[in-house]
Parts: structure tokens; sequence; C-alpha cells
């Protein structure tokens, strides 16, 4: 009978300090697993568990709204909805991204460092995903054809070379100032947020201002902006672990919060963002041209590959790092 053996489980120093994460105290894997060890912990109750599965689930769930949309909605045919196309494949990419950079975290110091680089990387896509979708969608009505509008994407592409910059090099001084590391990893997400957000923020001002109708728009907007400022106040605070040290290495902790509002604000700002698709569509292609390939597909494209490059500059320096 084919038995399999499970991964070890180790505390936090018997581990190298690269692994460790604040206030966990134990369920940490072996520094050097194998490929394979990596995938069979993620059926074993460690500190990843929870991680690997709060993305790795809901990944598919995207995949399957993209699928259901695809049967309704003409990506091919229709560039109207072109920038709601990469919005959605750039939705589906971040969380997947973010459970394989969980799962093979372990493999070893230097794995950890590419892992986690193609997670940041795939966040800041995501961003410029946000940014197509605003911009096609979102704007407030008397910013449509504006100067904003126009470099609007353009400016959310370089944003994303910054964030996966920033964001790479905040490992670098993780381990003698991991203070500095954490306000910079911090910063390279905060940033694009906020930039990607300008359209939204300044809708729902409007709104408030004039008393405009309430929709459900609106609603999944705020939603979306309530999930996000706990997805960021659980980054940064790593509370409640840090409170009780030990108490919540396997369930609870901040990455597991983090990673669940994360989920539930992609959710509420894709229902916004599809109300407003069919909502708006009239009113924006009369006063839009329609979007073309260069400005979609290709800006896309060449942030894609701008990030792709960066991330391989940062790992061909890790051999240089102490």
């Amino acid at each position: 009978m084919l038995t399999i053996k499970l991964p070890q489980i180790f505390r936090v120093h018997q581990v190298p300090r690269i692994f460790w994460e604040d206030g966990i105290m134990s369920g940490y894997r072996h520094p050097k697993s194998s490929a394979l060890d990596c995938v069979l912990s993620s059926f074993q109750m460690t500190n990843e568990t929870v991680n690997i599965w709060t993305h790795f689930l809901p990944t598919w769930y995207f995949v399957w709204r993209f699928l259901v949309l695809s049967s309704s909605l003409d990506f091919c045919q229709e560039p109207y909805h072109w920038p709601l196309l990469i919005y959605l494949l750039l939705v589906c990419l971040y969380p997947f991204a973010s459970s394989c950079a969980h799962t093979f975290s372990s493999m070893s110091a230097r794995a950890r460092h590419i892992c986690y680089f193609c997670d940041y990387g795939a966040l800041s896509l995501y961003s410029l995903g946000c940014a197509f979708a605003y911009g096609a969608y979102t704007m407030p009505d008397h910013w449509v054809s504006g100067v904003l509008h126009h470099y609007f994407v353009p400016v959310a592409a370089f944003n994303s070379f910054v964030c996966t910059s920033l964001s790479c090099y905040s490992r670098f001084p993780e381990l003698e100032h991991p203070r500095l590391s954490k306000v910079l990893r911090t910063a390279a997400f905060v940033y694009p947020f906020l930039y990607d957000n300008i359209p939204l923020f300044c809708r729902l001002l409007f709104c408030f201002w004039s008393n405009c109708a309430w929709n459900e728009a609106m609603a999944g907007y705020c939603y979306h902006l309530l999930f996000a400022l706990l997805t960021g106040f659980l980054f940064a605070s790593h509370l409640p672990e840090r409170l009780a040290p030990g108490r919540f290495d396997y369930i609870g902790h901040s990455h597991q919060l983090f990673h669940i509002c994360a989920v539930l604000g992609t959710h509420f700002q894709l229902e916004a963002i599809l109300c407003d698709v069919c909502s708006r569509r009239a009113w924006l292609q009369g006063r839009l041209p329609a979007p073309g390939l260069p400005g979609t597909f290709g800006t896309a494209g060449l942030a894609f590959l701008g990030n792709a490059a960066i991330i391989g500059a940062f790992t061909a320096a890790l051999p240089r790092v102490p």
C-alpha cells in the first residue's frame, strides 16, 4: 500500500531568519523543501496552509465569473469590452500568483524571494487592470475625455513598474532593516491604489455633494473601499498575532485575514464595474471613441513584459545579496 509522508513542521528558531514572520512562532515548513513537499504541505496544517487556499479557491471563483461573462459578452468583436477583458484576466492572475508564492516559498531562500517577486508583479498588474476598468467605465461624467482621462492608463502602466521595482527592492534590506523594508513595501502598493482610485473617490464625493441617485455600482464601490482599507490595515499592523505571538500561527493571523479582505474587496469591485459597464454604456459610447488595440492590449502587453524584465533583473541580483 502506497503511503505518503507529510513534510515535517518546525518552530520559528529552527528555520533561517529570512523565513520568520512577525508573531508566528510555529508551523514553519522545511526551508529546503522539494516542490512535491510544498504541494503536500498545502494539505496539512502549517502557518501557510490557509494563505494558500484563501487565494487558490477564489482564483477559480474569478475564473468561473470570467467564463460566465464570456458566454454573454462578446470580448472578441466588441472593443467596448476590451478593458473589462484585461481587468478580468488580471483579477484571475493575482490570487493564483499569490497562492503559488505561498506554496513554493519554502524551497529555499532564493526561491522565496523569486516567488514573492512574481507575487508583487501580479499585484502591480492587477492595479493596472483596475486602471483599465476605471478609465473605461467609472470616470466621473465631467472628466470623460479630459486630460486626466487621456493619460490615466499610461500613467498607471508606469506606476506598475514603480510598484514592482519598489516592492521587489524591499526584500533586500529585509533582515538588516525590517522596518524600512515594510515601509517601502507598503508604499509600493498604497501609491498605485490611491492613484487608480482617484476617479472613484471623486465620483463618490460628487455623488454625496450633489445628492445623485444611489445605485448598485456606488454601493459596490463603497464596500470595495471598506475592504481595501481593512486589507491595508491588516498588512501593515500584523494584528492579531502581534498581540499574542503563537496564538494565531495556524488560523486567524493577519495575512489570512488580509487575503480574505482582498478577495472580498475585489468581488465587490468586479460587481460594481459590471454595473457601470451595463448602465453607462450608451452614455460613454456617445462621448468616447472605441478602445483601440494599441491602447488596450498593446499597453497591457508592454506592462507585462516590463514587469517581467524588472522581476528578472532583481532575480539576477539575488546572488550578490549577502
